[in-house]
């Protein structure tokens, strides 16, 4: 089955970040500052070169478009999750507890303050800006995604778990994680979850997930269980 990847030429939210203090930093975080407090249409590049204090052609180096620079932010600001999704962090851990992992890890994220603002400024402008929402979702919501179904269909190949589908078990299982949380969230309705509070809906989400998707009775590797090591 092929699993959903980024487009060629959207950012990977894996690629090395800027080093503190460079021009690159400079630029992506005064572009943060002016999307998240203007806007996507009200920032234009003169104002993101005068406040990273750098010319813009400097900019223009770096990011060759507004939108470019946009989904570089995105791209930044997904890399902690992007990084507890890698493949070398996940297959280490036994299957409950790697989807307990996705599981917090995604919630936290999707949830936080900084998510929303960037979330909220992309729904606001996208019907105007087309390709931003199109390059917010590859930098950002595929990547996320494509990520988890790939880790579902390794462990469904070591018998892990079973399933056909690892896109859909993938959406099937974020979509029990988000809830109604998400949209309270946007419409400013609740704060962010306390801890317990979310780990509690990720413990719920990965036990239903499981019960739906529950290891075949003789795993390709013995060794390896819903709650062993492998």
């Amino acid at each position: 089955m092929d699993i959903p990847l980024l487009d060629s030429e959207m950012p990977d939210t894996t690629m090395a970040e800027p080093a503190a203090g460079s021009k690159p930093a400079q630029v992506l975080a005064a572009a943060r500052a002016e999307f998240l407090r203007h806007g996507f249409a009200a920032t234009n590049m003169d104002k993101i070169a005068r406040v990273a204090g750098v010319s813009k052609a400097t900019v223009y180096a770096h990011f060759g478009s507004k939108e470019e620079l946009f989904a570089a932010m995105v791209a930044t600001n997904c890399r902690r999750i992007a990084e507890s999704l890698a493949e070398e962090t996940l297959e280490g851990l036994p299957v409950r507890a790697a989807l307990t992992q996705i599981g917090r890890q995604f919630l936290s994220f999707l949830l936080s303050p900084d998510t929303q603002a960037i979330y909220r400024v992309v729904v606001s402008e996208a019907p105007r800006f087309p390709d931003l929402g199109r390059r917010f979702y590859a930098a950002g919501p595929q990547n996320t995604r494509g990520r988890i179904a790939r880790y579902l269909e390794r462990a469904s190949a070591r018998g892990l778990i079973r399933l056909d589908d690892p896109v859909r078990a993938t959406e099937l299982f974020l979509g029990m994680l988000i809830g109604p949380r998400h949209l309270k969230r946007v419409l400013g309705l609740e704060p962010p979850p306390p801890p317990a509070e979310l780990n509690a809906a990720v413990d719920h989400a990965v036990d239903c997930f499981l019960i739906l998707h529950p290891a075949p009775i003789h795993p390709a590797h013995p060794a390896d269980s819903v709650t062993g090591t492998s």
